[in-house]
């Protein structure tokens, strides 16, 4: 069971599991709100916007993603799999790695997909991902744009990805508290 805890003044979001002890931190950018979430015995999704967007109409959107007990796929290979998609669904997709290997012990890859004419004809989209391999479930973290972000904006996505991650409180030297 997932139950999803979002503290108001601190604008932490933290996905947390009754029956384990692994999860998910990420702190939104401020004035983001939850507009969706969705799940199922598989999966869970959240997605958040800003203040006077929708689900339908956003410039911005964030979106976290657990695939429950599908622990077995590197985050490579998931990347890997993202990337032929949207190749298919964006012909002109272009995407630069971000990060590999382990943060906070889990196997993890980061990207940014960039597609200059989606086929929705709202303008360039770029997406930031990051996908973590946990011990008991995956993790997919999505920042989406449909603007191409400036220094700050991108100084503040770094940020956000830096400090978004898996823990699990059961094993010694992870800490689950946000930085």
């Amino acid at each position: 069971m997932i139950r999803l805890v979002l503290a108001v003044p601190l604008l932490t979001l933290a996905t947390m599991f009754a029956h384990a002890e692994e999860q998910m931190l990420l702190t939104p950018p401020k004035g983001f709100k939850v507009v969706a979430e969705t799940g199922s015995d598989r999966t869970k999704t959240t997605v958040l916007v800003p203040q006077g967007q929708s689900v339908a109409n956003w410039t911005e959107k964030l979106s976290t993603q657990v695939l429950f007990k599908q622990a077995d796929e590197a985050p490579e290979a998931f990347r890997a799999r993202a990337e032929k998609a949207a190749l298919a669904d964006c012909p002109g997709a272009s995407f630069e790695k971000l990060k590999g290997g382990t943060e906070n012990l889990y196997p993890v890859a980061a990207w940014i997909e960039t597609c200059p004419k989606p086929k929705d004809g709202a303008g360039p989209l770029q997406t930031w991902t990051k996908a973590v391999q946990g011990r008991e479930n995956f993790y997919v973290l999505q920042k989406a744009h449909r603007f191409t972000p400036d220094a700050k904006q991108l100084k503040a996505l770094t940020r956000l990805f830096d400090a978004s991650r898996v823990c699990d409180t059961r094993v010694p030297g992870q800490r689950c508290q946000q930085k």
